[in-house]
């Protein structure tokens, strides 16, 4: 009971040091858990996204740099990936959030497009960065929603949008199946324009720590689906039958979740044995 008694006054450091370890333990041995449960928000990404007809294209908005990418990345590989096994096409944007956003974006997207034979102009198209005003992204996402080729009359290499074969069909926003928005937070300008106003179905990939704030929306339907973290992205490479980076960062991040309960745990039990040996000796 003494020995139970002094779990309780562990020196925090030594916590952070074993969940540090516990973490690195699968850098140095790579290691794969079964992909288990997968969530609602996740499981209804990836059936919208599936659900795209040959005459549709996907948006995907990659608003998201290194601030954010140990989480926005692996989403954005894991629904690339799936863009390309079903062959569905794709047009990438950046809107208002970060001029970098259109550079990151292309170094996850072009290995992958590439591999799955992939035409620029017939099959993907990245239109580039528009500058918003912070905080108040509605009337560009309104724009974006209504007149596509007036808020990007030329894509990301200068050439006019009305030149590629693929944006014929896509003349607004809202002709697309649906929207991805990957970044730290989405707005919900994507939700009260894109969606309410003109029938955009969403999809949000954003930090894990962000996504309690969207749930409602999905629970009115107002947002088709969401992957939150890497554990979305996970789940989403499950679904798709794949392996990315959501699926190895899970691992590590699942060690730490795992220390961080042992340390409660046994926190508590030398709380119990030191009040009940205060107890006995009274």
């Amino acid at each position: 009971m003494r020995f139970l008694a002094h779990l309780h006054r562990i020196d925090r450091r030594w916590l952070y040091v074993a969940t540090l370890v516990l973490m690195l333990v699968p850098f140095v041995k790579p290691l794969t858990l079964p992909a288990g449960h997968v969530s609602r928000t996740t499981r209804a990404a990836f059936e919208l996204i599936d659900s795209c007809p040959p005459d549709k294209v996907v948006i995907i908005d990659s608003s998201w740099d290194a601030g954010s990418q140990a989480e926005n990345r692996a989403q954005l590989e894991a629904v690339v990936a799936h863009l390309c096994r079903r062959k569905i096409k794709f047009i990438v944007t950046s809107l208002g959030v970060t001029p970098l956003g259109p550079d990151f974006a292309r170094d996850i997207i072009r290995p992958q497009v590439e591999r799955a034979g992939y035409e620029y102009g017939r099959d993907w198209v990245q239109l580039g960065f528009v500058q918003g005003v912070a905080g108040a992204l509605g009337p560009v996402i309104d724009r974006f929603s209504r007149d596509l080729w007036g808020l990007y009359p030329r894509d990301i290499h200068n050439t006019p949008v009305e030149q590629l074969p693929l944006m014929q069909a896509v003349r607004r926003g809202a002709d697309a199946h649906a929207l991805c928005c990957f970044t730290y937070a989405p707005v919900y300008e994507w939700i009260s324009f894109a969606n309410a106003q003109y029938g955009l179905r969403l999809v949000f990939g954003c930090m894990t720590i962000m996504c309690p704030a969207y749930y409602p929306y999905i629970d009115s339907g107002q947002l088709a689906g969401m992957l939150v973290g890497n554990v979305g992205a996970a789940e989403y490479e499950a679904l798709n039958g794949t392996a990315g980076r959501g699926t190895r960062l899970g691992v590590p991040a699942a060690f730490g979740n795992g220390a961080v309960i042992a340390a409660a745990v046994l926190g508590n039990i030398g709380l119990w044995a030191e009040r009940r040996a205060r107890r006995a000796a009274a």
